[in-house]
This record gives structure tokens, C-alpha cells and sequence, in this order.
């Protein structure tokens, strides 16, 4: 088997085929059109598609038809991913040249052409001037006309050629004056405005990052020029730039730089008609605040609307302290009392050592024999206790080894099918007795009816009559004896309120041929392609994405027998079931209790994830022992038993 770039020779290659960037503005996918070459009846490509809104998670994979492209539910304020797979059936060369998308946007991309912004003054527009005579006869040392038409100059040059930036004006708090020092430790800003200022050459500051024992950093320092007769028409007759004055650069470079230090220019005749100001690069200072006016109170706004003092870095470093300390792995060990995953631990919950292998590699130490505890008896309550909102992801992942007695029950044929307060009441003619007897909470597989067949639980028990916890639909029967049978039922994890008896929000079980998940009043049901044996390890994924309304089911097994596996007979993990379904996005609500029941089951390496588990990387995941991406995990349980040691307050 080989792919050499977009061309695949052997059964079973396949090629994954990204985007560079989003789609925008999408409200629809009506379809796709792509090009191949070498397809035909013995020889060709199973086209599938997945697609996500931020490039990270996506959902599960789905075939590529026009149909289910259709069916996509997009947010055009989101951008839109999608990732193609094309997998080689039959063996010969295929290739693949390209693929489009036929979308419906919600009016396209409209580009806005920054305008340059002027003063009061207009952008153009000649001043009048001002001749000043000083004396009747004719002086030819007299320069006072050309000192005024150089000021006159200035302005003009300002008003044409100036760039606008927001002016943020301190003023030195009196209170904070050091008479020996010379200087003053506290600033107020007391005003905000617009003022026009010049770039020597208008040679704006070099983007180019400058490398220093300690950072990157952009340059620190370059000069500006500030005409005088444009900053006191804003700030005041005697106003000039001062240290701890700031300005925002909102053309082209949206930046913040602060005043370093102001001169006097050797213009012409030392006429002073502007000042030199150097300046560099922001910094949020505490000596700096805020006149309590209504001008220094806009300025206090404005200040924090431009500038954030957020750690762009800070959530993916704390992501990595706790990927590297991982406490709520390594903070389990010890009594009961510094547990930091459970809340309660059941004594009577018999905790094995036992190892389990995946490739030379130890995936389980120990394990919870559930059925060391009574049926539906709590087990474990964990201090983890929340659900998730209607836009929230979550995975879930565990390993599990049926230890039930007796896998399915005897049949029990359906005499009448009755209404009983809108749930589904069968009449039978005598119900199993003694190790077949059934109870409230069970489930039962049914057979020959219309509305009916699968698997449902029991919620009442009324003599020779059952009560299903399925909404009544009709009673016909389409074979001449319906019937239903018990199917072991482990029942082995809740999330519940404290009720009596409690209300079941999530709740995770399986039987024999079924799996069956929970959310508040909604049951999702798959039917397994084989049955789970006794005895057998089996590692299950649950993705929950909220994104593509999926709700999806993995499960894997592998090859070796019971107990502790040989490491010498290790395989991969194979991959035995997948069904997804239509998921109706909901709000669970918080601070109920995760809970482990007692059932006919072994149960370790129990997870609770943020974000869905893409299929590729689902192999790693049930591997791991001590889980890699602490920081995407919500409960981590490895089973571990309580380090039961006597407290010394002396060693000696």
C-alpha cells in the first residue's frame, strides 16, 4: 500500500484532503462537485466529510453526499471547516484532482476603505496671515514676516500632512511632589483628543521584530513632530507634550506609544514652532491615573477599551503546568479524607490489582469489581460535579468487562398491549420467577411488535403486567407472538440530584447486545453488532458535539482472554462498533453528583472529557495509563485503591 501525494494504488490507502483557510459568511452547503481519475465499477473512492468552526474539533466522519452537506446547520458568524477523506476501494491507481463547494453566503464580504480623518480645521484650505510691522521705514533686519509665515507654514504642513492619533494628556499630581529629588511620583490623565502630528520623512517605525537577551520586542524608540500651534488649539494656550503623556496610533499601525522625552527644534530663526518628541513603546504604569472629571473618566474608558493587559499566553501555560503536574491524577493517593477525585468510597467496593496490556503497554493497574455491591447501591460519588450547557462538548471513556450471570432471560410472550398514563403497558400471561424475576429499573428486549421493538426499561411492575418507560404509540403486533426477554442490564454510572429516589439526569448502561445513554429524559439506544462476552475487556468512547449535533458511540476490544493478559500476546486495540445519532442539544444542569453503581461489571480508567476524541487519536487515549492532556480532562478516575497508612506524628 502506498500514497504518493493525490495518487493511491492499493485497497484501503487514503488520502485527507484540508483547508487553509475557512469558508465565511456560510448559511448553506447545497453541494460539491469534485474530479477524479480512474474510478469505475471495481475500482473506486468511499468519500467521506467532517467539518468543525475553529480548525481544532471537528465531528465525526460522514459520507460525502449532496444530501447530507445539505443538512449541515451553519452559523455564518462562525468560520466553517471541513476535511475530506478519500479511501480507496478495489484495488488499482485512482487520483484525485480537485473538490469545490457549491455555498449559499450571506451577502458576501464587504470591505470598508479606510478614510484618512482631519481636524476641525478641514484638510485643505489656505490661513489667513499676519503681518506685523514694527516700525514705519523699511528694516532690512526685520524678520518678524518670515518668523510668521514660517509658524504659518508649520500649521499647514500639520493640517495636510499630520496623522491623527489620540492625545492622552497627564498632568502631575501636586500632592506627589519631591522637593529633594526634584520630581513628581503620581500622574492624573486629565484629558483625551485628537491632535495631528509629524513623521520626520514619514518614515513610520519598522515592523521588524528586534531580538534582546530576554524577548522579542518591536523597536523601542522613534521621533515624531508635534507643531505648537496645533497642540494648543486642543489642549490650551501654554499646553505642551510631556513625559507620561501616551498617544494612540489609530491609522495603519494601532499602537500605543508613551512620551520619552520632548526638545525644542533648531528650526528656523529658533522660531520653536514645533518640539521633537521621542517616543516608545506603551507601558501600563501605577504611578499613572485618572483626574476624577468626566474628562479623565472617558479617558480611563478609552485607555482600557485599547489596551488589555491579558496574558495571550496565560491559559495555554497554565494548560501545560497542569499537563505536566497533573494533579487530579497524582493527587488521588492517600485516605479518603485527601482523595481529590472521590468524594465517597464505599468500603464494601472491592478494588483489584490487576494488569491490563495494549502493545507492551500497561493501560490498567486496578479495577472496581461492581458486583461486589448490591444492584443500583452507590458505589462512589466523585467531587467533580457539574453537566454542560447546550453549547458545551464532552467525551466520555472507560473500560468495562462483563461479569454478568445470566446474559439474557427467558421469553415472555405480549398477550395485550394497553395504555397506562401515556407510557406502554404489556399483559402477559405469568412473569419469570426467581433467578428470572424481573424488577423495577431492568430492561427488556422486545420482538414483534410495531411501535416497540428494541430494548426499554421497566419503570412498573403490576402483577402480570410491565410498564415501559416509552411513550405510547398504538397497540398492533405485526407477528402472531410478540414477546420480550430480560437482557442483563449494568446500570453502572449516573449523574442524580439527592432526591428520594433520585432523578437520573445522565446515566450510562449497557447490556448484552445494547448500549444505552441518558440525557435528562431522552434515551439513546445502540444495537451492537456482537454481543459482549463475559469475561472480555472492552473500551468504550463516547463523543458528544454540540457543534455538528452528533452524539457518537466507539467501541474496541482486543484479541487476548480474561484475566491478566500476557504481554507477549498484546495486539492493537480493534475497533468492533461506531453508530452516531442526531444529537438534540441540551442544558445539564450543574452541581448534581457523578456517581458509580452497583452492577455486573468490571470498571476502570473512567474519563470525562472537554472536547470530543477524534477517531484517529482514540487508540492513544484508551492506552494511556497517566493521561497526557491533563487539561482537557474534567474527571480522572484510574481506579486506584486508598493508600491506607497510620499517621505518625513522631518517626523517630
Amino acid at each position: 500500500m502506498a500514497v504518493n501525494g493525490t495518487t493511491t494504488n492499493a485497497n484501503g490507502d487514503a488520502i485527507l484532503i484540508s483547508l487553509q483557510e475557512p469558508y465565511k459568511d456560510v448559511v448553506e452547503v447545497i453541494g460539491y462537485a469534485d474530479v477524479t481519475k480512474g474510478e469505475n465499477t471495481g475500482v473506486y473512492f468511499n468519500k467521506q466529510f467532517r467539518w468543525g468552526t475553529d480548525g481544532v474539533t471537528y465531528s465525526d466522519y460522514i459520507t460525502l453526499t449532496n444530501a447530507n452537506l445539505e443538512a449541515l446547520l451553519l452559523d455564518p458568524n462562525k468560520p466553517f471547516w471541513i476535511q475530506y477523506r478519500y479511501e480507496q476501494v478495489g484495488d488499482g491507481t485512482l487520483e484525485f484532482e480537485s473538490i469545490a463547494l457549491e455555498l449559499v453566503t450571506d451577502g458576501g464580504v464587504i470591505c470598508r476603505v479606510p478614510q484618512i480623518e482631519c481636524g476641525a480645521e478641514g484638510c485643505v484650505g489656505v490661513p489667513n496671515l499676519v503681518v506685523d510691522c514694527c516700525g514705519e521705514g523699511w528694516n532690512p533686519y526685520d524678520l518678524s514676516r518670515a518668523s510668521a509665515m514660517y509658524d504659518q507654514l508649520s500649521a499647514v504642513t500639520s493640517n495636510l500632512f499630520g496623522f491623527c492619533v489620540d492625545y492622552f494628556k497627564t498632568k502631575a499630581d501636586q500632592r506627589s511632589r519631591d522637593v529633594i529629588l526634584k520630581e513628581y511620583s503620581l500622574f492624573n490623565v486629565i484629558s483625551e483628543a485628537e491632535v495631528k502630528i509629524l513623521i520626520p520623512d514619514n518614515e513610520l517605525p519598522t515592523r521588524e521584530i528586534q531580538f534582546n537577551p530576554l524577548m522579542m520586542d518591536f523597536p523601542v524608540q522613534f521621533e515624531v513632530h508635534i507643531v505648537k500651534s496645533a497642540f494648543e488649539a486642543v489642549f490650551g494656550l501654554g499646553a505642551k507634550p510631556e513625559m507620561r503623556d501616551y498617544l494612540y496610533f489609530k491609522q495603519y499601525m494601532n499602537r500605543m506609544y508613551e512620551i520619552d522625552a520632548i526638545a525644542e527644534a533648531d528650526d528656523f530663526l529658533y522660531a520653536g514652532s514645533y518640539w521633537r518628541v521621542s517616543l516608545v513603546p506603551y507601558q501600563q504604569r501605577t504611578a499613572v491615573g485618572f483626574d476624577n472629571t468626566t474628562a479623565g473618566k472617558n479617558a480611563e474608558t478609552d485607555t482600557k477599551a485599547l489596551v488589555s493587559d491579558v496574558d495571550k499566553f496565560e491559559e495555554e501555560r497554565n494548560d501545560e503546568f497542569e499537563d505536566v503536574r497533573k494533579p487530579n491524577q497524582y493527587n488521588t493517593i492517600g485516605s479518603l479524607c485527601n482523595d481529590y477525585v472521590r468524594r465517597i468510597l464505599d468500603k464494601k467496593l472491592i478494588i483489584k490489582e490487576e494488569n491490563v496490556y495494549n502493545e507492551w503497554t500497561i493501560i490498567s493497574k486496578y479495577h472496581y469489581e461492581l458486583d461486589s455491591m448490591r444492584t443500583a447501591e452507590e458505589a462512589i460519588e466523585y467531587r467533580y460535579n457539574q453537566g454542560w450547557s447546550k453549547t458545551d462538548d464532552r467525551a466520555f471513556t472507560f473500560w468495562a468487562r462483563p461479569q454478568y450471570k445470566t446474559p439474557i432471560g427467558n421469553n415472555v410472550l405480549i398477550l395485550s398491549i394497553v395504555d397506562d398514563n401515556g407510557k406502554v403497558k404489556f399483559n402477559t400471561g405469568g412473569l419469570p420467577e426467581f433467578g428470572q424475576a424481573l424488577r423495577v429499573g431492568d430492561w427488556v428486549s422486545i420482538s414483534g411488535t410495531q411501535s416497540y421493538n428494541g430494548i426499554a426499561k421497566i419503570i412498573k411492575i403490576d402483577g402480570n403486567s410491565i410498564t415501559l418507560d416509552e411513550a405510547y404509540v398504538d397497540n398492533v403486533t405485526v407477528t402472531g407472538s410478540p414477546k420480550f426477554n430480560k437482557e442483563a442490564s449494568n446500570n453502572f454510572m449516573v449523574y442524580e440530584n439527592s432526591l428520594l429516589p433520585p432523578t437520573q439526569f445522565v446515566s450510562l448502561t449497557y447490556t448484552p447486545n445494547w448500549f444505552i445513554m441518558k440525557i435528562n429524559d431522552k434515551y439513546y439506544k445502540w444495537k451492537m453488532t456482537q454481543s459482549f462476552l463475559k469475561d472480555e475487556w472492552y473500551a468504550f468512547v463516547i463523543n458528544l458535539n454540540s457543534t455538528s449535533k452528533q452524539l457518537s458511540l466507539y467501541v474496541y476490544n482486543t484479541p487476548e482472554t480474561s484475566g491478566a493478559i500476557n504481554p507477549s500476546r498484546t495486539a492493537k486495540l480493534n475497533r468492533i462498533f461506531f453508530e452516531s445519532k442526531t444529537y438534540t442539544e441540551v442544558d445539564v444542569i450543574n452541581d448534581l453528583s457523578w456517581k458509580l453503581l452497583g452492577s455486573q461489571t468490571d470498571l476502570t480508567n473512567i474519563r470525562i472529557w472537554k472536547k470530543p476524541i477524534e477517531e484517529e487519536l482514540q487508540t492513544l487515549i484508551l492506552s494511556q495509563y497517566v493521561v497526557k492532556d491533563t487539561h482537557l480532562s474534567l474527571l480522572l478516575d484510574n481506579a486506584s485503591p486508598e493508600l491506607l497508612l497510620q499517621t505518625v506524628s513522631d518517626a523517630r
